[in-house]
């Protein structure tokens, strides 16, 4: 029997071997050696006739805990690092984005993968697999090449097959994908596609696979990509939350706000 997570209630167990709720199970002594001496039996339920003897917990007092443990993250960071003015600072926020994941680690054991665009290419790539470490994701951040162009439909392909491959591997973890975008592609999946009508084509099969997303627009407000709406159709077509950058908590991305 697993003894991780919170202690919420307790239950009957005639087992002694139990995650024994040792308050529970001592208030259910008691309250029996109040109901035996009401009956005029030994009050405190002792071993000697005198009723002077400890308190005895018989197996009918046992109580095992019951806990609840929040389900494991396998998250996979989409991070749009194509180049533009505001390219560093988007990575920093993406840094503040990662490590809000992997702080709960410690309870929640999150995995995060990182996805993002291939430095002077036209496809995505994992730039790392899934981990719970924070040193890694943090020298992977710093070393994230930037990119000329903005394969975000290969990118959320990419994050797809991850995502789904880390399931196999971990059936119990939940799939998160976080998509730290402007919403605007320009590289279709195909020669002569459309990139915009591709990457929200992959947005609704994330959806339909039943990976909940977040998109964290980085879109400066007033900004010809804030006035565009990428990032909003883009939430739109994954069936996701849209969280401004400058809005981010983790509780946004982690979904315990609900």
């Amino acid at each position: 029997m697993s003894r991780r997570g919170t202690y919420v209630r307790h239950r009957m167990t005639g087992a002694a071997g139990a995650d024994i709720a040792f308050d529970a199970t001592l208030r259910a002594a008691v309250a029996r050696a109040g109901a035996a001496a009401l009956r005029g039996g030994d009050p405190l339920g002792a071993t000697d006739a005198g009723g002077a003897g400890p308190l005895r917990i018989a197996p009918t007092d046992l109580r095992r805990k019951v806990r609840e443990q929040r389900a494991a993250l396998v998250v996979a960071l989409v991070v749009d690092n194509s180049y533009s003015l505001a390219a560093e600072a988007m990575l920093e926020h993406a840094k503040g984005v990662a490590f809000a994941l992997l702080s709960e680690a410690a309870h929640r054991r999150n995995r995060v993968a990182l996805v993002a665009f291939r430095g002077g290419g036209d496809k995505a790539m994992v730039a790392l697999a899934p981990t719970r470490s924070v040193r890694l994701v943090r020298e992977r951040l710093e070393n994230v090449p930037l990119s000329g162009r903005t394969p975000l439909a290969d990118a959320l392909r990419t994050a797809h097959r991850l995502l789904r491959q880390a399931r196999h591997r971990h059936p119990s973890a939940v799939p998160l994908a976080v998509l730290v975008t402007d919403g605007r592609a320009t590289v279709a999946l195909h020669a002569r596609g459309d990139a915009e009508a591709d990457a929200l084509a992959q947005a609704e099969l994330l959806a339909a696979a039943g990976v909940r997303c977040v998109v964290v627009d980085t879109a400066v407000p007033g900004s010809p990509e804030a006035k565009a709406g990428g990032a909003r159709e883009l939430a739109q077509a994954a069936r996701a939350d849209r969280v401004p950058i400058a809005d981010l908590t983790p509780d946004a991305l982690t979904g315990d706000r609900r």
